[in-house]
């Protein structure tokens, strides 16, 4: 089910035991439990941790959580706190037996450095009449 473009990698950890919690969950349960643990990372100043993660889409199918990344940072970030996440995860949703899959989605994320022409269109499309002032007084913005 991965996406056109999309790095994909499944996690599947083996339980040996059965008799461990197995409740039904759905999205709203691990968006919740997802953002507990965002919560407390918050709570022990992981600053940069949390703002990488929290860009994070899930998905679920089944028993398998799905948690999609835009940047590598996140998914760096995301390989270094694997077994909290799982095991916050676990205790959220009375569930042991889910799987995790891992996608990269490639998308292009929006520049947000603006050159200073850049800037000057953006503002030209909010008044016009800069232009106009930019030529009356003979101004080079873009040196």
């Amino acid at each position: 089910m991965a996406l056109p473009g999309a790095k994909v990698e499944e996690q599947a950890e083996e339980i040996l035991r059965d008799d461990l919690p197995r409740e039904k969950f759905n999205l709203d349960q691990v968006n919740e439990g997802w953002k507990r643990f965002l919560d407390r990372l918050k709570v022990e100043h992981n600053i940069p941790s949390y703002n990488a993660l929290m860009t994070t889409k899930l998905e679920v199918v089944e028993d398998e959580i799905i948690f999609e990344f835009s940047s590598h940072s996140s998914e760096q970030e995301f390989d270094e706190y694997r077994d909290r996440i799982r095991n916050s995860l676990r205790a959220h949703l009375k569930n042991h037996y889910f799987t995790i899959q891992i996608k990269f989605s490639e998308r292009e994320a929006e520049n947000h450095i603006l050159s200073k022409k850049e800037k000057f269109e953006k503002l030209l499309e909010k008044n016009p009449i800069l232009l106009k002032l930019k030529e009356d007084f003979g101004l080079d913005l873009f040196e």
